[in-house]
């Protein structure tokens, strides 16, 4: 077992979530792994062979409530904030490593989070995705929770408080056009056709006057239940404006699919 004075000192000054190689005593070269997890702080030497755990203290009910308390307050003024929310750390290598998984299982690689311009805000806690037009204007951003789970006591994502009866999230060319539910379906998607994020379930009027009534559209959200739900809806939605709708399903959500398998099912008839 590594002795604690040689490691956890350093290791407990990483931020959550990151980890990183040093020089260990046993000689030359960064042969010392450190690791800041959620609940423990781990270290191991790849030459000794021998690893070192730090379980940390267990969170009190009285601390919960003042780090609930601390959260929510950053999240309530976030939401007032129109301007994208700073300081912004663009450095992917800085990030806590669930922000940086959370875009690499939707297959968002390193080039393409440059392109969405996303940026990890590290008073909330948050990965920022920020919305811009065709122009390059903002318009609109949204803040995710990276770690957020259904048990979660913060909300899943943070949005400034504006009208969004005509606003949508716009990506890629060509037909169909392809509406999903959140930002990055529609960037993945929109590699391979036009894709509209409707930041939901829910397709407002202001949005649906916008589609052409000659091009053909699929809605394709999340196949839970809820989006699943929608999806019917928004179909007869649009159906009843005069416009070629069908739904799309598929075994998880549209970003989490490869280009492959996005492009198969764009194929599919109706």
């Amino acid at each position: 077992m590594l002795d604690k004075r040689e490691w956890l000192a350093a290791c407990q000054a990483l931020p959550e979530g990151r980890s990183t190689r040093v020089n260990h005593s046993c000689g030359d070269g960064k042969t010392l792994r450190l690791s800041h997890e959620a609940t423990r702080w781990r270290a191991w030497c790849f030459r000794c062979d021998e690893a070192g755990v730090e379980d940390k203290p267990v969170e009190s009910f009285a601390d919960r409530l003042a780090r609930l308390k601390r959260e929510e307050s950053v999240d309530s003024a976030l939401e007032t904030v129109t301007h994208l929310p700073g300081p912004p750390e663009f450095d992917v290598s800085a990030w806590p490593a669930a922000a940086k998984v959370w875009l690499f299982k939707a297959g968002v690689g390193l080039p393409e989070i440059e392109e969405l311009g996303a940026y990890w805000h590290e008073p909330s806690g948050r990965l920022v995705l920020p919305l811009f037009d065709p122009d390059g204007n903002l318009i609109y951003w949204q803040a995710r929770d990276v770690t957020w789970t259904r048990a979660s006591a913060r909300p899943k994502y943070i949005n400034p408080k504006v009208d969004k009866q005509y606003l949508v999230a716009k990506y890629g060319r060509g037909d169909p056009l392809v509406l999903t539910e959140d930002v990055l379906s529609a960037f993945r998607v929109g590699q391979s056709t036009e894709a509209w994020s409707l930041m939901g379930t829910s397709l407002s009027d202001g949005v649906a006057a916008t589609i052409e009534t000659h091009r053909p559209v699929c809605v394709w959200l999340d196949p839970d239940r809820p989006g699943l739900r929608a999806a019917r809806e928004i179909t007869k939605q649009l159906l009843s404006l005069g416009i070629d709708a069908r739904r799309i399903r598929s075994r998880a959500d549209p970003k989490l699919l490869s280009n492959r398998e996005i492009r198969h099912h764009l194929r599919q008839p109706a």
